[in-house]
């Protein structure tokens, strides 16, 4: 029951809107990044905003419930996915696959100067990554990889979320009834893997990350503000949120 009471409290905190921002946009030749700054050292992106249907819209929500920073890219260019997250080029394939590119590169040194704009801080304490996928074995499933959290610290969130989602879904009885998995406790399909190894989940300027995959029913406009609600509730649950 306490659990329960504390639970609902930090979601009625999310729900609070936070205190307007400007929002600056830098413009390159192959897409536009869009960022707010904030002092807390915490980051909510949206790196692959044209492909990942509506999570720009969840990233920026999210933020603003938290005061946090958020950039979102969105893709301008033809050909291949420009990954932004890594200088790599290309979805749907390993790691070694992936054309490490000039445009790619420079596109990743830009995300990566703006990701420490957004936060107003040289280290980031959390840097939290929005994703989507319409892969049938997780359409009923938001899973959560990982960076620097322990066990402990994502067995609490898992802990907190049957309660925040029955909350969630009083409010919006639309909201699909989704399962949580998260590293390192759960064995998740998309992992970052890439991102982990040739992109920002491999700097230092990143102490603790978490990549958010969300299925296509977390992702319609009617319910785009409760998912970003879901997240930021989860993420106050995440032990040492600042």
């Amino acid at each position: 029951m306490l659990l329960t009471r504390v639970l609902a409290a930090l979601l009625a905190l999310a729900l609070v809107p936070g205190a307007a921002r400007a929002q600056e946009s830098v413009r390159t030749a192959d897409g536009v990044f869009e960022y707010t700054t904030s002092s807390t050292g915490v980051v909510i992106a949206a790196p692959h905003g044209t492909y990942d249907i509506n999570t720009p819209q969840i990233a920026m929500s999210a933020a603003a419930q938290l005061r946090a920073g958020y950039i979102v890219f969105r893709a301008t260019a033809p050909g291949l996915r420009i990954n932004v997250n890594r200088p790599t080029e290309g979805a749907g394939r390993a790691c070694t696959n992936e054309p490490l590119t000039d445009r790619a590169r420079s596109a990743y040194e830009t995300y990566v100067r703006l990701v420490l704009a957004a936060a107003g801080t040289a280290r980031l304490p959390l840097y939290v990554e929005i994703h989507g996928n319409a892969e049938p074995r997780t359409a009923q499933v938001i899973e959560v990889a990982a960076k620097g959290v322990a066990a402990g610290d994502a067995r609490a969130v898992k802990e907190a979320y049957p309660p925040l989602l029955a909350s969630i879904r009083s409010r919006a009885p639309s909201f699909p009834a989704l399962d949580l998995r998260i590293e390192p406790i759960d064995q998740i399909l998309f992992t970052a893997g890439c991102a982990k190894t040739l992109g920002i989940f491999s700097t230092e300027m990143i102490q603790r990350a978490l990549h958010f995959e969300l299925p296509r029913a977390a992702r319609q406009e009617p319910i785009l503000d409760m998912t970003a609600t879901l997240i930021s509730s989860l993420l106050r649950a995440l032990p040492g949120f600042r």
